[in-house]
């Protein structure tokens, strides 16, 4: 399932489709899938979370961290590998630092999952394995039922 941007509709995109720039079944617009990391911006941030109805992964990362530089390829391939069920996004912790205070992020990478609006899980600081972050989304995306 993906909202449409336009006009809010839930949309139901086969997996397979996802990448070929499926469109609206309500207004016919072009629904925009995320492929990549999205840069949050503080005046858009609760309208992301409460409007994906799929899972939403949240980094809160500061280009100074080296654990931030170790997740960022991981962070990156699950966010293309996922797309249209997985719609990841960064907050620079260091730009936007009231995104941080309302979290009260003390340790870089902290990671938060979201769910039709509502948080699934957060991990403050690095997981021990990269692998165990990939394990995680892919445990809370095949789970049906919360």
């Amino acid at each position: 399932m993906i909202r449409c941007s336009n006009c809010l509709v839930l949309n139901r995109v086969p997996q397979s489709k996802v990448l070929s720039k499926p469109t609206c079944g309500n207004c016919k617009s072009v629904i925009e899938v995320p492929q990549q990391p999205l840069w949050a911006k503080r005046d858009s941030f609760d309208f992301a979370v409460a409007n994906w109805p799929e899972t939403l992964l949240i980094e809160f990362t500061a280009p100074v961290s080296l654990y931030c530089k170790i997740f960022e390829p991981v962070v990156n391939d699950l966010a293309r590998e996922k797309a249209g069920r997985l719609k990841v996004m960064k907050v620079d912790v260091e730009v936007d630092q009231l995104l941080a205070q309302r979290f009260k992020i003390e340790k870089t990478p902290t990671f938060i999952v979201y769910r039709n609006g509502v948080e699934l899980i957060r991990v403050d600081g690095p997981p021990k394995d990269k692998t165990d972050l990939v394990k995680w989304i892919n445990n809370l995306i095949n789970y049906t039922s919360y």
